[in-house]
């Protein structure tokens, strides 16, 4: 009742607000409110550079989509994770800020330490390369006062690197404009079923400084998302114990509550991004930015898969919190020569992230035998009472930095050869640090000892890493005839890795006071990344192409844990590793891509129709391989990934217009013989068919007013997730995750005089899609599984305006 009056409040506000935009200026409304005549109209087409020189989507002989900003504005888009349900071939797994892994075209992330899809804000490369703890998942930046939004599928390994195995994605920020002033400014205020009010505050300053010469341009925002899934805590000594095999949880909700934090996973975002721009040549430009966003959520967005309500309950009163914060800098010049150009992009980044997690079921359980009792036949110590075995905990710390310089050459003119080329250079740092503790470690084993622990840190792990890497690149593309072009692009990559790891705690199996270090693990490599690629283009409206391209991903190290004692000999003893050794580090591994590709336009260019097939061969696979309940990173054989993308949008006339899109995968995994086997050995994660359908309507109510709506809706198919691994050629445990669709709406008024108003509703049918299973350290079912979720059912009014 309480949610519902919130969102009866908010329709109240929006209603109002259109009305008073509609009464505002009736006056004439019926003698101009006709239809906008879209007759002669034709699809607007985005301007890109995803080939490091300027062109159109149609006229880029690679599957790209492309989203420009306003286009952004008008859909209500103002996160990636929007943006991406409704781009083919792309999937998302998130945990809450800064703990999103991008994937694309079936290249899941699940295994290695670095992601596969790199990740740009302008020229500024946020991916971290390897061996973070957070490389695989990218920061969530506002999208607000952005040029555009480009996401490359398939291997982008001569232009972008490391990392860019399954694609890139680009999201490109408006420049400063030193011809004149500009502002804008937006709130956007809604509210979710099940939390409460959330708002967003942004605004836009474009100051010229010294007439067509300087410009500053400043952007900001702020905002608070409610949240809906809510954290109860169960009176001392009540939380339910499981069942005497251990599979199934006990009844949480029958407990009594000793606090019920309602919408846990609230989040509170901050940022500000301010570019210089300085033209003190018509050749010469210089170009500073700097970007800063932090971002706090007191709880994942993940509810308890038993009892299955939009809750997470717990034995104590212990808080969850994720932190994100970056902080980056760059510098562009770029000067422009009759015959060619330069740029030089030098960027510095540095990123912290931090997230608490609770562990006291999962030790408390008398079935994981973590405990002192459960180990040797002792009575029943009362495992979640005050005198039991306490609260358990862990928090996980994640500082990382990284400095890059690209110099680029570029050819200028219309001539028959056009060329881009040069050189790359970054050097990233980062520490992975997990502190565990406990309250009462005399009630746990000491798996090094067998007798009770002496300390209250279970775990604590330090994992440094430092990569270096190296590359120089060229592509040339040369026009045959008038209708076949030619493309060849080589990039050649060297990198010079370094990890150390230690481990201690009496949870490590060491014995508490015994930690282990690793010593340093170097590892090096390089190699080069081909790309070929033909075009033809029947006329001015049809286009056909055909690329051949490889990628590749830097290995990585393993935390080391020592194979014998006691504990471990009896742990790994079906594992059977190589000398009897943990295997310390993990090699790179690489794809290669072979895809062909058509863009058309039809009806006077009332219609366009992208598609694009493709096959890929993915080598050496890093796989995530989990003996017990320790993390390890191997390379299996291979990945065989094939499926394609359609994507169109077409002017029905009528004010309407429709877009929509389709991406099928297949992928699979030849599993060697260390691997966990998902039904038919398919990848984890991996949805096989996404889409999304769009419909758009415009009409001019005056000679001021436009009357703008939208509806759409995004379809991801069903997708396999690890719910509890033992390893290597175990059989490991995987959930499936349904199929989900989401539906949005929205609709409102834009003036000339730069103001707009509009209502939306997202997740309309109120979905809650399963995301993501996160599955408990040494609890081996699902049962005891947490599942990421989306956010309800939310409606609200978006107000802007622009000056």
């Amino acid at each position: 009742m309480k949610t519902n009056r919130k969102l009866t409040a908010i329709a109240l506000l929006s209603s109002t607000a259109l009305s008073l935009a509609l009464a505002a200026h009736a006056e004439g409304a019926a003698a101009d409110g006709a239809a906008a005549d879209d007759s002669a109209a034709s699809v607007s087409e985005v301007i890109v550079t995803a080939q490091k020189r300027s062109s159109t989507v149609q006229d880029t002989p690679i599957s790209i989509s492309a989203v420009s900003g306003n286009d952004l504005q008008a859909r209500g888009v103002t996160n990636f994770a929007n943006l991406a349900q409704s781009t083919p071939s792309v999937s998302l797994k998130s945990e809450g800020p800064g703990q999103t892994e991008i994937e694309l075209r079936g290249m899941t992330s699940s295994g290695g330490n670095s992601a596969t899809v790199g990740f740009y804000l302008d020229d500024i490369p946020l991916t971290a390369p390897a061996g973070a703890q957070n490389g695989k998942v990218v920061i969530d930046p506002t999208l607000y006062d952005l040029n555009r939004v480009e996401v490359l599928r398939g291997p982008q390994g001569t232009l972008y690197g490391a990392g860019s195995m399954g694609g890139t994605v680009r999201l490109i920020t408006n420049q400063p404009d030193p011809t004149g002033f500009h502002a804008s400014a937006q709130s956007i205020l809604s509210a979710t079923e099940g939390g409460s009010f959330n708002h967003t505050d942004n605004f836009m300053l474009n100051i010229p400084l010294v007439q067509d010469k300087l410009a500053l341009r400043l952007v900001g925002t702020e905002a608070y998302t409610s949240g809906w899934i809510d954290r109860i805590v169960a009176a001392p000594g009540d939380f339910p114990l499981p069942s005497a095999d251990g599979s199934t949880r006990g009844n949480v909700q029958a407990a009594p509550v000793q606090k019920d934090y309602k919408g846990a996973n609230d989040e509170q975002a901050y940022a500000v991004r301010a570019t210089l721009l300085w033209q003190p040549t018509d050749q010469l430009t210089i170009t500073p930015s700097f970007f800063y966003q932090t971002s706090k959520q007191d709880g994942i967005s993940a509810y308890d898969s038993d009892p299955g309500t939009m809750a997470h309950y717990q034995p104590f009163d212990i808080a969850e919190p994720l932190t994100d914060r970056i902080t980056t800098g760059s510098l562009t010049v770029n000067y422009d020569f009759d015959p060619f150009s330069v740029t030089s992009s030098t960027a510095y980044w540095s990123r912290r992230s931090t997230q608490v997690e609770d562990g006291s079921e999962d030790f408390n359980n008398p079935n994981t035998g973590a405990t002192f009792a459960s180990n040797n036949g002792l009575p029943n110590p009362g495992y979640y009472g005050p005198n039991g075995s306490g609260m358990v905990s862990g928090k996980e710390d994640d500082p990382s930095h990284q400095f890059s310089e690209e110099l680029r050459f570029a050819s200028r003119g219309e001539g028959k050869l056009k060329w881009v080329g040069g050189a790359f250079y970054s050097d990233f740092s980062a520490v992975w640090n997990f502190d565990g503790t406990t309250s009462n470690p005399s009630a746990y084993m000491d798996l090094g000892t067998f007798a009770p622990a002496t300390t209250t840190a279970w775990f604590v792990a330090k994992s440094p890493t430092h990569l270096v890497q190296y590359a120089v690149f060229g592509e040339a593309t040369y026009d045959i005839t008038d209708q076949l072009k030619a493309t060849v692009g080589l990039r050649w990559y060297s990198y010079d890795y370094q990890f150390s790891s230690s481990i201690s705690g009496w949870g490590s199996g060491l014995g508490a006071a015994t930690p282990s270090v690793s010593g340093l693990i170097r590892q090096s490599a390089d190699g080069f990344n081909p790309k070929f690629n033909l075009e033809y283009k029947f006329d001015s409206d049809l286009m056909v192409y055909a690329t051949i391209a490889k990628g590749f991903r830097p290995g990585g190290g393993n935390a080391v844990y020592p194979v014998t004692g006691p504990y471990w000999s009896a742990v790994f003893a079906p594992y059977n590793f190589p000398g009897g050794k943990w295997p310390t580090s993990y090699q790179p591994d690489s794809v290669w891509s072979f895809e062909v590709g058509e863009k058309a336009r039809f009806f006077d260019r009332r219609l366009i129709v992208n598609a694009s097939l493709y096959y890929e061969d993915w080598e050496n696979i890093q796989l995530e391989a989990l003996p017990g309940d320790w993390a390890l990173n191997i390379n299996g054989n291979k990945a065989t990934i094939y499926g394609g993308e359609l994507e169109g949008r077409a002017i029905l006339g009528g004010g309407f217009q429709l877009d929509a899109s389709l991406g099928l995968t297949n992928a699979w995994v030849d599993p060697g013989p260390h691997w966990q086997i998902t039904p038919s050995n398919k990848l984890s994660d991996v949805a096989p068919v996404n889409g999304n359908v769009g419909l758009s309507y415009s009409k001019d109510l005056t000679a001021k007013y436009a009357f703008n709506a939208r509806i759409e809706s995004a379809y991801v198919g069903q997708r396999y997730s690890l719910a509890f691994p033992f390893g290597f050629s175990l059989n490991g445990k995987y959930v499936p995750l349904p199929g989900y669709d989401l539906t949005n709406l929205r609709a409102g008024i834009t003036s000339t005089d730069g103001w707009g108003a509009a209502v939306f509703a997202n997740n309309i049918f109120n979905k809650h899609a399963q995301l993501e299973s996160l599955f408990q350290e040494t609890l081996p079912s699902a049962s005891f599984n947490r599942i990421v979720t989306n956010q309800p059912l939310t409606a609200g009014v978006d107000l802007t305006y622009r000056f």
